[in-house]
């Protein structure tokens, strides 16, 4: 089998790739130069490895975009690093080429779940209301809610990211309820229902947390009406996509007190523009799109497309199969 990979992977982890088979041929590119070694000169190969390296660099580097895409038109197996395939590269990959492609999307519910229960408990024990009676040196106790036992979240968007959310979630005791076009049961949830339920459940909600991808079928999905059926003492969270979420019917639920709080990690447009209400408005926190980040990503990812190449040199099933 011949493989692409970067050369940091290649650095740290070419001992497991010949584990895995002592011929494999391992095609060495470095990520910030196209040419040296030559992309241009690899040859058809079996797997290639859009790590964050490669996928960054093209993101960065507009003059990369189309030697890369021109690689990985030579790949049977694409395994992507990034959870979601809106990037326009991906798109472009989706597109142009023919190869099996993979997302990473499993490998990222840990990080995430443990950013959604961080803003939870940030809002409950009023995290940010201490921080700021510290600066003026003042002794208040406040612990609002002081805990998340019994209450109740919703998760919208119900796929491994959500249910890896609802596992550490039962571990504070909470009453968790996923949403999800497909209703399957699950340990961690105490029920499953479709998104025609949503409105009936959202007045019971103490936390409504969102982890929808990008489509037809969820833009501005959560918009004022959803905002005005909403408990005024909830919180909304949003580690899906940006476009999810109507931002100015969000801003006005803040500031009028419809909802009690919102913690954001991915917006409509990113980097969020500053003229955004959303910077301003009331217990609004924003976080730059990196509730994913995690010292582990690059070897979960990595153990996913070796994991891949695997079930591909043995005729298994691909794990994290994209399909359009």
């Amino acid at each position: 089998m011949k493989i692409v990979v970067d050369s940091l992977i290649s650095k740290l982890y070419e001992s497991e790739i010949l584990e895995l088979d002592p011929n494999m041929e391992i095609i060495v590119l470095n990520p910030e130069d196209h040419t040296n070694p030559a992309w241009g000169d690899v040859p058809e190969v079996d797997a290639l490895f859009l790590s964050y390296q490669f996928l960054f660099a093209v993101r960065d580097h507009k003059h990369l975009f189309e030697p890369m895409l021109e690689v990985a038109k030579k790949a049977k197996f694409i395994q992507s690093g990034y959870s979601g395939m809106d990037d326009p590269f991906l798109q472009a990959v989706l597109k142009e080429t023919n190869a099996i492609v993979a997302n990473a999307s499993s490998i990222y519910g840990k990080p995430m779940a443990n950013y959604v229960l961080a803003q939870m408990l940030r809002w409950n024990k009023r995290i940010d209301l201490h921080i700021e009676l510290q600066k003026e040196k003042k002794w208040m106790p406040n612990g609002g809610d002081g805990e998340l036992t019994n209450k109740n979240l919703v998760i919208y968007g119900y796929g491994g990211i959500g249910k890896e959310i609802a596992r550490i979630a039962k571990s504070f005791e909470m009453n968790v309820t996923g949403v999800r076009r497909s209703p399957v049961t699950c340990e961690f949830a105490d029920e499953v229902k479709t998104p025609e339920d949503l409105m009936d459940m959202l007045p019971f909600a103490d936390f409504l947390v969102t982890v929808l991808p990008d489509s037809e079928h969820t833009r501005n999905v959560i918009d004022k009406k959803v905002f005005k059926q909403m408990n005024p003492q909830s919180m909304f969270i949003n580690v899906g996509r940006g476009s999810a979420v109507n931002e100015a019917d969000l801003a006005e639920a803040l500031n009028t007190g419809e909802i009690a709080a919102a913690a954001l990690d991915t917006t409509r447009k990113e980097p969020l523009e500053t003229e955004s209400p959303l910077w301003e408005a009331n217990n609004c926190y924003i976080t730059p799109h990196d509730s994913a980040h995690s010292l582990m990503s690059l070897p979960r990812s990595f153990n996913l497309f070796l994991e891949n190449v695997a079930n591909l040199k043995d005729g298994k099933p691909i794990k994290n199969l994209f399909e359009l």
